[in-house]
């Protein structure tokens, strides 16, 4: 197995029979940026694991050679050109789980990259997953009973956030993110803790909405002996 990002491109998108056109219009990347990743002259991509389920083949294996380049999945129907034909498609992606540390990089940074070489692992999630999501660890008990301590936590920072929804966001003139879901009323708004121990915060001056939390995905640890 080639241990090249350009030869593992190139193999995934022979092996579903698309060309370079074909395929940097599904993700949204010029033919000439799919050409220099193919050719090596580009060595990394944040459309990674958007070129892999276009392909349909693990976004793991397209990202690092390891594993089986084939992922999984179900056989859907899928029109092109008015005809009709099945195609393998991939059950799930993954997102990088980054430290709490790193939420004010996230906002701000657009260089996804960086953020992904500093993740402490990988979280596997569902493909209609926006690419710049990531997943953070609950840091307390506030969320409870929805969202327990330790488990894990999937954000969309591309998303505003509305009324009820759950929201990493920081208050004005604080430095730290918190976990809460956003309620507003008319002209107040409110980060509401769903454990009743935990007092409703008044939202005072401006709210930054670092993103919105749109799944969860929990680990189970074993015992210790």
């Amino acid at each position: 197995m080639s241990k090249k990002l350009g030869d593992r491109i190139k193999l995934a998108r022979n092996n579903v029979g698309i060309s370079q056109k074909g395929l940097a219009k599904k993700v949204g990347l010029s033919q000439t940026a799919i050409h220099k990743l193919e050719c090596g002259w580009s060595l990394s991509s944040r459309r990674t694991i958007a070129i892999a389920l276009a392909c349909g083949v693990d976004p793991i294996w397209l990202d690092s050679g390891r594993g089986d380049m084939q992922l999984s999945g179900v056989d859907i129907i899928e029109k092109t050109e008015g005809e009709s034909q099945f195609r393998h498609f991939p059950l799930i992606a993954r997102v990088p789980h980054i430290p709490w540390s790193l939420i004010d990089e996230m906002c701000i940074n657009d260089d996804f990259e960086q953020i992904e070489a500093k993740a402490n692992s990988w979280i596997p999630v569902a493909p209609r997953t926006n690419e710049r999501c990531y997943a953070l660890t609950v840091q307390d008990d506030s969320m409870e009973p929805e969202f327990t301590q330790r488990e894990i936590i999937i954000v969309d920072p591309t998303q505003n956030g509305g009324h009820n929804q759950y929201i990493i966001a920081r208050l004005q003139g604080d430095n730290n993110p918190t976990f809460k879901q956003l309620i507003d009323l008319g002209n107040s708004s409110y980060l509401k803790p769903l454990n009743t121990r935990y007092p409703l915060i008044n939202v005072e001056g401006n709210l930054e909405i670092c993103g919105v939390v749109v799944c969860k995905y929990k680990e189970y640890f074993p015992c210790s002996s």
